[in-house]
């Protein structure tokens, strides 16, 4: 937004990166309600990890850290812990004893069936009154603003 510096300073609710931020601070507080069953309460870090997997089962540690935006010691320590929870379990690849394979446990693949339909209402909810060409004009946007960043990120 071209409107969120003055001559001296800034308009902080003009500013999009403040509005991303409040968006995602507000879908994060709401996806750990919507994905908390009984006992369980599943991360939105792990459900992501959770909808790659049930995309394509088998992925190594990389591509699910690479999918996820997330380096390595991050995708680590999230997968540990769904490790320690009986969502996933590693094993090496048969090929490359230095690859790792994630896999859903049994366990993992039953929640499908109970939290899509949880977080479907949830992403209903937040786009209630939103135009399907403004949706598409919001991702579009988004998508280059993240490969500009991206791009210019570097090693």
């Amino acid at each position: 937004m071209h409107d969120q510096f003055t001559s001296d300073g800034i308009v902080l609710d003009n500013a999009l990166a403040y509005w991303i931020h409040r968006v995602y601070q507000a879908t994060r507080n709401a996806t750990f309600a919507v994905l908390r069953i009984d006992d369980e309460e599943i991360t939105p870090e792990q459900w992501i990890v959770l909808v790659r997997l049930w995309e394509s089962d088998g992925r190594t540690q990389t591509e699910l850290g690479t999918s996820t935006y997330r380096d390595r010691p991050t995708m680590s320590r999230i997968l540990a812990g769904m490790e320690r929870r009986e969502l996933i379990r590693r094993k090496t690849d048969p090929e490359n004893a230095r690859v790792w394979r994630v896999y859903l446990t049994p366990r993992a693949k039953k929640l499908k069936g109970e939290l899509v339909p949880r977080v479907r209402e949830l992403v209903a909810r937040s786009l209630r009154g939103i135009s399907k060409q403004d949706l598409e004009v919001t991702r579009a946007t988004l998508q280059k603003m993240f490969a500009n960043l991206d791009q210019d990120a570097g090693p």
